[in-house]
């Protein structure tokens, strides 16, 4: 594992921002969003994770294809010490600190239905272990990875390595050096070169990223990335933030030509971008593209069977985390430089629809998000809605 220290974040100056717009889309010519963009209708409509008593809180998941004929979902399961005292639902899991255990379910019809659930990592933590991410490397050996939160001070990132397609899984290794530290669900991307990504964020204090305690703001985003399957691994020389509470949940997909195309969440009403141009270790200083946006993040995929890039986000303009609806979806047929084809995929004004994943099975994309009622406080339910990738070009 490197032990070296992180450096303060390069600050490329106009040169780079203009390389990276050109790159990646923030022309002033190019239109903004579609203001009010039609509503998919779904082939398939579930809960897969619904409200309880005992379970009052569920979201940061993944569909992982496990082989030809089974799906695996991988989610963030918060679960009360005392059900009997949940009465009222929307209010049992308010907090992030809560406790929270990583479960799963098996699904043999691509989504429609579920197996019982299982603990795939439980909570060893003060806290809570949230925020799972596989990356396949052969047919048998599998990367998990998550986030064990103890303390105000240390909240730290793990793997465990399965090497028999995630029926087992081997001993705990920490990923990040002792502090403060985040991930997304369904981010982590293995490259065509076979370095695995594994996209994080953290407080900057001290000219290092993560050694402090997260106190509200200066939040700059970076990767942990291998080039031998997580058996020894680095942290990336830059780091991405932006005026405001800084950067942070990452989204990263590769684009054609080799470069990486990188969307950050932050508080200026916008999804802001950086891109690299050696595989993550080096990232240009992040700039607005034209998808508005409260503080929350995007996720950013390459549809297989077009070539395509899908983006899915919160499309309204805000300063503050909310409103997190419409959620919605557009198209990329130029790497990221333009955007169409903007659809809804949920636009209830009832109903919060945020922190989204999506896994392409054959000519379907399974897309998957937290929603919930307003009137909640932190309490949420996975949804699954599963569409025709023809529907997001129609």
């Amino acid at each position: 594992m490197s032990t070296k220290k992180h450096n303060a974040i390069s600050r490329r100056d106009f040169l780079a921002a203009a390389a990276m717009s050109t790159v990646a889309g923030t022309s002033l010519a190019q239109a903004d969003n579609t203001a009010s963009p039609p509503l998919l209708k779904p082939i398939h409509d579930s809960i897969v994770c619904p409200w309880t008593p005992q379970y009052p809180r569920h979201d940061h998941q993944l569909i992982f294809p496990l082989d030809d004929d089974r799906l695996l979902l991988v989610w963030c399961e918060y679960y009360s010490n005392n059900p009997a005292a949940a009465t009222k639902i929307g209010q049992g899991g308010i907090g992030d600190e809560v406790s929270c255990q990583i479960s799963s379910m098996v699904s043999h019809d691509r989504g429609r239905t579920w197996g019982d659930r299982t603990v795939m990592q439980a909570n060893h933590w003060k806290h809570n272990v949230k925020h799972p991410n596989l990356v396949r490397l052969s047919p048998d050996e599998v990367l998990f990875s998550y986030v064990g939160w103890d303390s105000p001070a240390q909240r730290n990132v793990f793997m465990r390595r399965s090497t028999d397609n995630c029926r087992t899984w081997g001993e705990q290794v920490q990923i990040s050096e002792p502090g403060w530290y985040c991930n997304n669900a369904d981010r982590a991307i293995r490259l065509s070169s076979g370095r695995v990504l594994l996209p994080a964020h953290g407080p900057y204090a001290k000219n290092y990223i993560g050694g402090t305690p997260y106190k509200g703001g200066d939040l700059h985003s970076f990767v942990f990335y291998s080039d031998d399957g997580f058996k020894t691994w680095k942290r990336s020389s830059d780091s991405m933030t932006a005026v405001g509470r800084g950067c942070h949940e990452p989204t990263i997909v590769e684009l054609k030509e080799g470069r990486l195309l990188c969307l950050l969440r932050n508080t200026n009403q916008r999804q802001y971008q950086s891109v690299s141009e050696d595989g993550g270790d080096h990232w240009s200083q992040p700039v607005p593209t034209k998808l508005k946006s409260p503080e929350s993040p995007a996720l950013v995929k390459r549809i297989p069977t077009t070539g395509d890039l899908l983006v899915l986000w919160n499309n309204v303009a805000s300063k503050s985390n909310w409103p997190r609806t419409p959620l919605t979806a557009a198209i990329s047929k130029d790497e990221g430089k333009t955007w169409s084809h903007y659809k809804d995929i949920d636009n209830r004004k009832d109903r919060d629809a945020a922190y989204p994943s999506v896994t392409f099975v054959g000519d379907e994309a399974l897309v998957a998000y937290y929603s919930r009622s307003t009137k909640w406080k932190r309490d949420s339910e996975v949804t699954l809605r599963i569409y025709d990738i023809g529907q997001f070009y129609a």
